[in-house]
C-alpha cells in the first residue's frame, strides 16, 4: 500500500467517524428535548412526570459535550488563546502548533488513561446510578470516548503539522 493510498483510506474513515458523531450529536439533542419537553408537559399537567428524565438529560449532555469536543479538537476550534499564535507565521507557527499538539495529545491521553481505570473501578463494584439503575460505566465511559477521541484526533494533526515542518526545511536545502 503506497503512502497516498494510505492517506486517502484514513481521509475516508475519517469522514465516515465524523457523520458518525455528527448524527450522534444531532440525534441525541433531539432526543433530549423530546425528553424534556415531555417531562415539562407530564409534570406541569399532573398526568405523569417521567421517572429519572433530569439524571438521563445530564448524562446526555456529558456524552453530547465529549463528542463535541473530538470535532472542535479537529477543527482547531476548542478554547484556545491565539494572542502568540496570531503574531507568528511560517515555520515558527507551525513549530508553536506543534508544542500546543503535543502538549494536548500527552493531557487527552493521561486523562483517557485515568479514566478507563476509573470505569474499570466502578464496573467491578457494580456502581449504577440513582434514578434509573443506569450503570455508572456508561456517563463515565464518555470521558473516556471524549479524551480517547480528542488524542487520536491529535495525534492526527501532530503528524500533519510534523510533515508541514519537515516539508519547509526540505524545500529550503
Amino acid at each position: 500500500m503506497t503512502t497516498g493510498t494510505l492517506i486517502a483510506t484514513l481521509v475516508r474513515i475519517e469522514a465516515v467517524v465524523v457523520r458518525v458523531i455528527r448524527l450522534c450529536l444531532g440525534v441525541g439533542l433531539i432526543a433530549m428535548v423530546v425528553i424534556n419537553v415531555l417531562n415539562a408537559v407530564g409534570r406541569y399537567s399532573g398526568t405523569i412526570s417521567l421517572v429519572g428524565a433530569d439524571e438521563l438529560l445530564v448524562y446526555g449532555m456529558i456524552w453530547i459535550v465529549m463528542l463535541g469536543a473530538i470535532l472542535a479538537a479537529r477543527d482547531r476550534d476548542h478554547l484556545s488563546i491565539d494572542l502568540l499564535p496570531s503574531g507568528l507565521s511560517g515555520t515558527a507557527a507551525t513549530a508553536l502548533q506543534l508544542v500546543i499538539d503535543l502538549v494536548t495529545l500527552i493531557v487527552a491521553g493521561f486523562v483517557a488513561w485515568h479514566s478507563a481505570s476509573f470505569i474499570e473501578r466502578i464496573a467491578m463494584i457494580g456502581q449504577t446510578s440513582m434514578g434509573l439503575g443506569i450503570p455508572m460505566t456508561l456517563p463515565h465511559a464518555a470521558i473516556f470516548v471524549g479524551f480517547a477521541g480528542i488524542a487520536a484526533v491529535t495525534a492526527v494533526l501532530l503528524a500533519s503539522d510534523l510533515s508541514k515542518l519537515t516539508g519547509k526545511r526540505e524545500t529550503r536545502t
